[in-house]
């Protein structure tokens, strides 16, 4: 198993399998963002390490990084050093380590969310040129129906904001279409759920959307096995997105997944 080193100073040193790298991806002109699954495997967390590269040697550095991964024989190999002024490419000219298990390779669901019993939240991001596909899957088990509809859907009594992720034009491009499939249909709550995005990432369990300054973005109906249906709205820069009741029914979530899916333009 090789091991990819890096080392920004100031006790920021990592070592870390080269079979972890997710991704390699071009933040800014002259900056590379390696992302790894996180280090202490924190459920949606990656640990980054970011390698400012002289202008224009982006795609050199990458293919250098490759080649050096997938060949030789070296099972330790330093990718940067800044405190011994070695580098795998002489065009990387400095390395940040961000270890801390908050970067993140998707969106980030509120505690109001991921404190439901038994609730399931995922969400990445896959690239392909400028086109970015962000994907939200989550299991409803534990969340719960509110009474009221068009109020929010999430874990009984939080007082934390029941938002599903934050969209931003940096991460998630600008959003010019989306879809939701349902994986299994909802049971125990009501099985209607519409999308809304609100400018406010404040929202709670039970409360209404409509407090907000939101916007719906799919008046769903009921959603049955394998149904797919298409956002009638897209979600603008900086917005946050919320499950809400589309009818009144005050009852626990034992079943129903669902799989949203953002696409949008770098």
């Amino acid at each position: 198993m090789k091991y990819l080193y890096f080392d920004a100073g100031s006790t920021s040193a990592l070592s870390i399998p080269a079979s972890r790298l997710l991704s390699m991806d071009n933040n800014a002109s002259n900056t590379i963002t390696l992302s790894f699954e996180d280090m202490d495997a924190v459920a949606g967390a990656t640990t980054d390490v970011t390698l400012t590269v002289n202008a224009g040697k982006v795609k050199k550095v990458m293919e250098t990084i490759t080649e050096s991964v997938h060949g030789g024989r070296d099972n330790f190999l330093v990718i940067a050093d800044s405190v011994n002024n070695i580098f795998v490419d002489s065009d990387i000219t400095a390395v940040s380590v961000d270890d801390s298990g908050t970067g993140s390779n998707g969106l980030t669901a509120g505690a109001g969310i991921t404190d439901g019993t038994d609730t399931v939240y995922h969400s990445w991001i896959e690239k392909n040129g400028d086109i970015i596909k962000t994907s939200i899957y989550i299991d409803l088990d534990g969340l719960q129906g509110p009474g009221t509809a068009g109020d929010i859907i999430g874990a009984d009594g939080s007082t934390d904001p029941a938002h599903i992720g934050q969209i931003t034009a940096a991460k998630n491009g600008t959003i010019f279409a989306g879809t939701v499939t349902c994986c299994e249909a909802p049971d125990g709550g009501d099985p209607d759920i519409d999308i809304y995005a609100a400018d406010e990432g404040t929202g709670l369990e039970d409360s209404a959307v409509s407090a907000l300054t939101e916007t719906q973005l799919i008046d769903a109906g009921d959603h049955t096995n394998g149904s797919v249906k298409g956002l009638t709205v897209v979600p603008a820069a900086d917005q946050y997105l919320y499950l809400v009741n589309g009818t009144a029914t005050a009852a626990e979530y034992i079943a129903g997944k669902l799989l949203i899916e953002l696409y949008g333009k770098a």
